[in-house]
């Protein structure tokens, strides 16, 4: 046998690997075969003493209402039978997550960057109690007033998420919005919101009765928007404002 060759078959065994924990993580997770296990790592994405100060100051109990979310939106479309949602707080991570450049980008790129999150979650993360876990790395930025941060993004293969947010405790309910947006990305959600960032009707607006389209007043969490006007949407102050809308539900298997 060649190296070459012996490179080859080293090469599909670990991508043959990637591929069956990949499908075993996904079908565990998506058809909640047991508790939702959420581990919140913070990452300090300014690397100034301000945001270090911040993320150690943050509370296990400051994620809780994610999975209380979840709990309360799972019995409108799966009544009281689901496990429990259990959130973490995991260590500090020092390191940031690989940055997704702005602009275009071929399917080819997509799929390197991809691959290079996975990774940076196996290098950063522990293996064996990690599987089956959605890891949400939430990289906090003390930010601009009106000045919007990087795009957050959740993967379903590997159920990994990225979320940029502020490191501001008047922000930690809109934080919460973002981190639930992208543990749905994770979890097989699509977004439903326009290029024009507009919640798409009817699977985006929250307020689905008999009453006028507008003004809305809950968001679909994967709108992430309240739908004011046809040109008009504004952000949740929390996720009280918030529900999963039918399709949502049908996309994350409830």
């Amino acid at each position: 046998m060649t190296f070459r060759t012996l490179r080859i078959l080293i090469l599909l065994t670990l991508l043959s690997a990637v591929a069956g924990m990949t499908y075993w993580e996904s079908m565990v997770v998506r058809n909640w075969l047991r508790p939702l296990e959420v581990s919140i790592y913070p990452v300090n994405g300014d690397g100034t003493p301000e945001v270090g100060k911040y993320i150690a100051g943050l509370k296990q109990v400051d994620f809780q209402e994610i999975g209380h979310f979840i709990a309360s939106q799972s019995e409108r479309y799966r009544g009281k039978g689901l496990p429990p949602v259990i959130i973490r707080l995991a260590d500090e991570i020092r390191t940031p997550p690989p940055a997704l450049p702005e602009g275009r980008r071929s399917a080819l790129f997509a799929i390197l960057w991809s691959l290079s999150l996975r990774y940076y979650a196996f290098e950063y993360t522990p293996f064996w109690s990690s599987l089956g876990t959605v890891r949400v790395f939430v990289v906090y930025h003390q930010g601009e007033e009106g000045k919007p941060l990087q795009h957050s993004l959740g993967l379903h293969k590997g159920l990994v998420g990225v979320v940029h947010a502020f490191a501001q405790d008047r922000q930690n309910a809109q934080n919460n919005v973002v981190i639930t947006h992208e543990l749905f990305h994770a979890l097989g959600a699509s977004d439903k919101y326009d290029s024009a960032n507009q919640p798409i009707y009817p699977e985006g607006f929250g307020d689905r009765g008999d009453g006028p389209r507008y003004p809305q007043h809950v968001a679909g969490i994967m709108a992430g928007r309240i739908a004011i006007r046809p040109d008009e949407a504004r952000i949740p102050a929390g996720l009280e404002e918030c529900v999963v809308g039918y399709k949502t539900a049908w996309e994350i298997n409830w």
